[in-house]
């Protein structure tokens, strides 16, 4: 089961409910009793966790004002439920993230109106509108937390991994040295010194041999050898989220391939330089969580960016903002007018490659080219014999067996 963030109110006549979850339709109504019911459990604001067969709830109680309810406040419980055990770093940080979530809510003088949509046709045409406004409210403020904990708790992926290592200079500067061959350790040390003194070599290196991309050989009692094992590459590839538009909005195809197109050409005049340090730059972007979640976002299809700050807070919106200026420099994604709307859609996907490295490779035996023999005709008179260039040439002029054919011949000369 994915993690799941539910808010839970109680209900001045049924008593705790869920009020909304998300990711939507996964959270079943047997886990949506149990989790409403631990509001019993707590009586004052605060931060708790809670266990239920093999899963674990991290909950926050708080009350709200409240114009409608008794007693003036309505109470409110934010859940995350998870089937992992998590570092206590981890949980600390949900507990801040959930005190925030509560701070959001009571600063709103009228976000308790949502908790009324069941009884939406007990109320005037103006509330009504007011409490379907706020319902569409903290809707996206629990999405926008469920996304916000899914950075900190989710298993980075396998690209991330590499780029979360090469992200960093000095290792990207490391492999690159070694990728051109094998190099005496004591000479790689002594350029890693010139190059990052403030880097610890060892440290370097030992990272690298526990994650397999080098391997030290030594040679006799003192001499070792670094060698490359797997050359690492970030690379652009055009984006095939694309094709999902051709029938959807095949307007927004015409807008976006001729940039597509403008660019892919540009990128093919880069030389060898270029293209090594646009790489270290897409390793930094799929290195950082939050640049890496919008590509993940845009490469399951566009995003519309006039509907991102009903979608999350003003601090979760600024940052995001920041990420898709930054994606939009250099080149990753591009801005589209559609229908009196913007959108943002990928305009190159990226993608990590593994291979040989250029030494190895240069070490693998080349494949031979098949001999194709002259074509010739065969002689009538079988007393008549061959020339020695006659029968080299029949064979595709084979210079062992020419030799060969003349010592035949002159033998039968003797005879």
């Amino acid at each position: 089961m994915k993690t799941i963030v539910a808010l839970s109110y109680f209900h001045r006549k049924i008593g705790p409910l869920v009020f909304y979850s998300y990711p939507k339709n996964m959270l079943e109504k047997d886990l949506s009793s149990k989790v409403a019911n631990i509001m019993d459990q707590q009586f004052s604001e605060g931060f708790f966790t809670h266990s239920f067969e093999n899963l674990k709830s991290m909950n926050y109680y708080f009350e709200i004002h409240s114009d409608w309810a008794r007693g003036n406040q309505e109470m409110l419980m934010v859940s995350i439920i998870l089937d992992q055990q998590i570092p206590l770093e981890i949980e600390e940080k949900i507990s801040i993230l959930c005190t925030e979530f509560s701070e959001r809510l009571q600063s709103n003088e009228e976000i308790f109106m949502a908790f009324y949509i069941n009884d939406i046709n007990n109320f005037d045409e103006e509330d009504q509108e007011n409490i379907i406004k706020n319902e569409s409210l903290i809707e996206a403020w629990v999405n926008n937390l469920y996304w916000v904990i899914i950075e900190d708790t989710r298993e980075k992926t396998e690209e991330e991994k590499i780029a979360i290592l090469l992200n960093d200079r000095h290792v990207f500067k490391t492999l690159e040295k070694l990728s051109k061959g094998p190099i005496p350790l004591e000479w790689l040390r002594e350029w890693y010194f010139e190059e990052f003194p403030e880097k610890d070599f060892n440290d370097t290196i030992n990272t690298l041999v526990e994650k397999q991309f080098i391997f030290i050989n030594q040679i006799g009692l003192v001499e070792k050898y670094v060698l490359l094992l797997k050359e690492v590459n970030a690379e652009r590839i055009p984006p095939d989220s694309v094709i999902e538009y051709i029938d959807d909005k095949p307007e927004l195809i015409e807008l976006l391939l001729p940039k597509v197109q403008e660019y892919y050409s540009e990128y093919e005049k880069k030389n060898k330089d270029q293209i090594r340090e646009d790489a270290f730059t897409l390793f930094q972007i799929m290195a950082d969580s939050k640049k890496y979640n919008v590509l993940s976002e845009l490469r399951n299809g566009l995003i519309s960016k006039d509907k991102l700050p009903k979608l999350v807070s003003k601090k979760s919106l600024d940052s995001l903002m920041e990420n898709i200026d930054f994606l939009k420099k250099y080149d990753v994604i591009e801005e589209l007018d559609y229908n009196d709307e913007t959108y943002i859609v990928l305009k190159t996907n990226l993608q990590i490659t593994t291979a040989f490295p250029e030494w190895m490779r240069k070490l693998l035996p080349k494949e031979s080219e098949p001999v194709v023999a002259d074509k010739y005709s065969t002689k009538l008179n079988n007393s008549e014999e061959f020339t020695d260039e006659e029968i080299a040439r029949s064979i595709g002029k084979n210079e062992s067996t020419l030799k060969n054919t003349k010592r035949r011949n002159n033998k039968k000369k003797k005879l």
